[in-house]
């Protein structure tokens, strides 16, 4: 009898502790919601005011520091190259649901981007909304079109987004878009080069074939001309070998006017080309090359805040939910 009481003294006690600890975490997740409140535009933190080498706003620790510091070294570099700016944003939940205007408001707010150019380009976040959001500024929307931002966003951020894996997506569609500016940038430099570089030496190689056929179709012209007649009706039709040396063939040569008989006897020279002195022909392909300037180094601490540059956004971009 009393091993059967304490026995159900045990299951009474686990079941208790059991009931206890389910309390305990929904008073957690409870604390926790209460506590991620929805973000007005102006609640957002904005790191780069502190250190103009941070470009990622992430209040509510959704991104690990890894990635936010690794996202901060290739938004760093991209402005140095480019002059893009960009501002990243994380959250759990914003004021309204409207991923779209939130991220607009916040590029206008921020200036996000240069006044003179508006190359800003802001990336929203928003876990609750299960969305993802880029705007780009005004001058930013030829050069990364909003077909562009949406293909990044399906491509690279979408699925690891809908796993939860917030770090590999952010990361993939950062990479991505990093990539896609540098080598928009590099193509226009790339044709801008062609057409300087290469346009002249085109047209003057252009000028001397046109001469060369000028100089050859005049001489052809004279040569077919009758001195008696003043016709260019000249045909050759007898010829008679005088001599040859180291393949130079030296002939006299009769030349009868098809319209009125005129002859014309005329001594030439010609150079035979089964002597022409060459074993044979060779030389390879001319290979136009360059290097690439080395790897770009990170940056160091020590900068201290900055601002944006005052850029203005005109609603260009794309969403996509995950």
């Amino acid at each position: 009898m009393q091993k059967t009481i304490d026995h159900k003294s045990f299951v009474y006690l686990h079941d208790m502790k059991k009931t206890f600890a389910i309390f305990i975490i929904c008073c957690t997740i409870g604390v926790l919601q209460a506590w991620a409140h929805p973000y007005k535009v102006n609640e957002i933190p904005m790191v780069h005011l502190q250190d103009r080498t941070r470009y990622v706003s992430n209040p509510d620790q959704i991104l690990s520091s890894q990635t936010t510091t690794a996202i901060d070294s290739i938004l760093y570099n991209l402005e140095q190259q480019t002059g893009i700016e960009t501002l990243v944003v994380a959250v759990n939940e914003i004021e309204g649901g409207d991923c779209f205007e939130f991220a607009l408001q916040l590029g206008k707010q921020q200036g996000v981007g240069k006044k003179e150019t508006n190359n800003g380009l802001v990336i929203l976040l928003v876990t609750r909304e299960r969305y993802i959001q880029f705007v780009t500024g005004y001058g930013l929307e030829g050069t990364l079109p909003d077909a562009v931002c949406k293909r990044i966003q399906i491509q690279y951020m979408n699925q690891p987004f809908s796993q939860g894996d917030w770090d590999t997506g952010m990361m993939a569609g950062i990479r991505a878009v990093n990539r896609y500016l540098i080598d928009y940038r590099d193509g226009t430099e790339r044709a801008e080069t062609s057409a300087t570089d290469y346009y002249p030496p085109l047209i003057f190689i252009a000028a001397v074939l046109l001469l060369f056929f000028v100089f050859a179709y005049r001489r052809l012209r004279r040569k077919s001309r009758c001195p008696h007649c003043k016709k260019h009706t000249l045909q050759r039709s007898t010829s008679r070998l005088l001599s040859e040396v180291n393949g130079i063939r030296r002939e006299e040569v009769v030349y009868t006017c098809t319209y009125c008989g005129y002859t014309v006897v005329r001594e030439e020279e010609s150079q035979d080309n089964r002597h022409d002195g060459f074993g044979g022909r060779g030389g390879g392909p001319i290979i136009f090359g360059g290097g690439f300037f080395g790897g770009r180094g990170g940056h160091g601490g020590g900068f201290s805040g900055g601002s944006f540059g005052g850029g203005d956004f005109g609603g260009g971009g794309a969403g996509s939910k995950f």
